[in-house]
């Protein structure tokens, strides 16, 4: 089990509705490529979400910190599945759930990998929830910028497929 601690001011400075919303959402799907909720706290100021351990850590410290941390890079074997992994665990969140979310948020340091490296979606703080199960939702600039394709910049029309542009944005960069 891996704990997620945030304290006002401290350690995360996350507005509490991004960390209800973060719950609501984690409550209601469940896949095998997204990270379980297993319980929280909001005791005091302080928030704590607790998920399934992840003892991998993050992809981006195997694809950009591998050195630092004395990791081997990975193969590319293994990118692909971690890359099918993403896919499945996207797929289920924008079409097969009950209700369809957009992350908004995906990146390499959102995606967690346990002891055989399958991966799992973090970090549900800035989803959206599609209404009416359509393909797009109104809504402000959220998550790392960068990762935006070039057509929502303009507009502030968010799609399901932009999730999917900045996941491959990952795998080429």
């Amino acid at each position: 089990m891996a704990v997620k601690r945030m304290e006002s001011g401290v350690i995360c400075n996350k507005p509490l509705y991004e960390f209800e919303l973060e719950i609501l959402v984690l409550t209601k799907v469940r896949h095998r490529h997204l990270v379980s909720l297993l319980g929280y706290s909001t005791e005091g100021l302080e928030r704590i979400l607790v998920y399934d351990y992840m003892p991998q850590g993050a992809l981006s410290r195997h694809l950009f910190h591998c050195k630092n941390f004395k990791l081997e890079p990975f193969s590319w074997k293994r990118r692909l599945n971690i890359a099918l992994d993403v896919a499945r665990g996207m797929e289920y969140i924008h079409t097969l759930a009950h209700w369809s979310f957009i992350h908004q948020d995906l990146k390499s340091s959102n995606i967690l990998h346990g002891d055989d490296f399958r991966a799992k979606v973090s970090e549900f703080e800035l989803v959206k929830l599609v209404p009416d199960g359509g393909k797009s939702i109104m809504t402000r600039v959220a998550g790392t910028l960068r990762y935006a394709a070039p057509e929502y910049a303009g507009n502030y029309h968010f799609y399901s497929y932009i999730d999917v542009y900045i996941y491959i944005y990952i795998y080429i960069t």
